[in-house]
C-alpha cells in the first residue's frame, strides 16, 4: 500500500511538473508573439512616417516648382550626358558661352554704375559737354 501511495505522489508530481513546464511553454510563447506584434507595428509605424516625410518631400519640391517625374530625370541625365561629351569634344556650346559674355557685360555696367555714383551721377559725356561750355565761355 505505501508502494502505492508513492507512485500516486509521484505520478502527481510529474504531472504537476508537466502541467508548470506547459504552463511557462505557453506564457513564452505568448510573450514571443506579443513582442514580435510590437515589433510589426514599430516597423509598419515607421514605414508610415517615412512615407509621409517623403510625401511632404514631394509637396514642398512641387511648390517649388522643382519636382522631377523619373522620366523627366532621365532626360535630364542624358541630356547632361551629351552636353560633357560634346563639350569634352571640342564643340562650343553657343548658351553657355553667351552666358558667360552677359555676364561680362554686367559686370560692366555694374561698374560704369559705380563710377557714376562716385562722380554724382553724371555721365562723362554730361561732363565733357559741361567743361567745354565753360572753356569756351570763357576763352571768349
Amino acid at each position: 500500500m505505501l508502494a502505492l501511495q508513492k507512485q500516486q505522489e509521484e505520478l502527481r508530481r510529474k504531472q504537476e511538473e508537466a502541467e508548470r513546464l506547459a504552463a511557462e511553454e505557453k506564457a513564452r510563447i505568448e510573450e514571443e508573439e506579443r513582442l514580435e506584434a510590437e515589433e510589426q507595428k514599430r516597423r509598419e509605424e515607421e514605414k508610415a512616417r517615412k512615407k509621409q516625410r517623403e510625401k511632404e518631400r514631394i509637396e514642398q519640391l512641387k511648390r517649388e516648382g522643382k519636382y522631377l517625374t523619373k522620366a523627366q530625370k532621365e532626360e535630364k541625365a542624358r541630356n547632361e550626358r551629351k552636353l560633357q561629351q560634346m563639350m569634352a569634344a571640342g564643340i562650343k556650346i553657343g548658351a553657355l558661352e553667351g552666358s558667360e559674355a552677359e555676364k561680362q557685360k554686367e559686370k560692366e555696367k555694374e561698374k560704369k554704375k559705380a563710377e557714376a555714383r562716385k562722380r554724382g551721377g553724371r555721365s562723362k559725356v554730361w561732363l565733357n559737354h559741361t567743361l567745354m561750355i565753360q572753356f569756351s565761355v570763357h576763352s571768349r
